[in-house]
């Protein structure tokens, strides 16, 4: 049975984001296959913790909005540029903690040992835990100059801006229950985790594994980075008063 700590009735994915979104200050998209894009913007759904998007910086409409931020269009400053790949990104929840790898218990998986991902972890009982893990994230992200002028506009005082959207080939989530369990989770493949240049990528032969005996998981494993399951959001606070002006930026409230 479900328990969690915070509303009752919370759905499941509402429960994993909360979690991460606390831990990193970032919000994890519950279904990663479906693209966040940088540059969109719309409101919390508060039942589930999904972001709704009502529109986009880059459409047509929103270009006088541009002009009156003091954004040059024409110099494409709002833009978003694409960082370096990382090898990985991994986070889990403040009730989670890793704990050794017993990869002589695992003898029935011998690809463990050159796994690109890996990991065993413990979820203190009687709470929901949660992890999250990517192998070579990149992130694209609008650079802080923009989201400074952005941050200007009363519309992003009612609605949340998404600023930065990390982007994957292969992502794990796990979503525990209150029992305290411990498990493993590997990213697996038998090819090399660098490949010489002109051979077939090394993700075709990739997959997932764990041990869970409990709780959700969601995982995907492709070529492309073509998943993005993490996002950071804009959020600009009302001012107390009229005289005031807009408090600084937020981009990890809770929900």
């Amino acid at each position: 049975m479900w328990s969690w700590d915070t509303q009752p009735n919370s759905h499941a994915q509402r429960k994993f984001i909360e979690l991460i979104l606390d831990r990193t200050g970032k919000y994890p998209n519950w279904d990663p296959p479906s693209e966040i894009p940088v540059g969109s913007y719309g409101r919390i759904d508060k039942a589930t913790g999904n972001l709704i998007p009502q529109g986009s910086i880059y459409s047509d409409d929103f270009k006088d909005h541009l002009i009156d931020a003091g954004i040059n269009i024409e110099s494409g400053e709002h833009l978003p540029e694409e960082c370096p790949e990382e090898p990985e990104f991994t986070t889990w929840s403040k009730n989670v903690k890793q704990i050794e790898l017993k990869i002589d218990s695992q003898t029935n998986v011998p690809e463990i040992n050159t796994a690109a991902i890996k990991g065993t972890w413990q979820v203190k009982k009687g709470t929901t835990g949660a992890v999250l893990l990517m192998n070579k994230p990149r992130t694209k992200r609008i650079t802080s100059d923009a989201v400074g002028k952005l941050a200007t506009l009363r519309l992003f005082q009612s609605m949340r801006l998404v600023t930065k959207a990390v982007y994957c080939p292969a992502f794990s989530m796990y979503l525990s229950d209150t029992s305290g369990e411990s498990f493993s989770i590997a990213l697996l493949g038998s090819a090399p985790i660098a490949e010489p240049v002109g051979t077939v990528d090394s993700m075709v032969t990739m997959r997932w594994w764990s041990d869970t005996q409990t709780g959700l998981t969601r995982n995907g494993c492709k070529t492309e980075h073509c998943y993005s399951p993490l996002y950071e959001l804009l959020h600009v606070r009302h001012p107390r008063n009229r005289r005031a002006t807009p408090s600084p930026i937020r981009t990890g409230e809770m929900l």
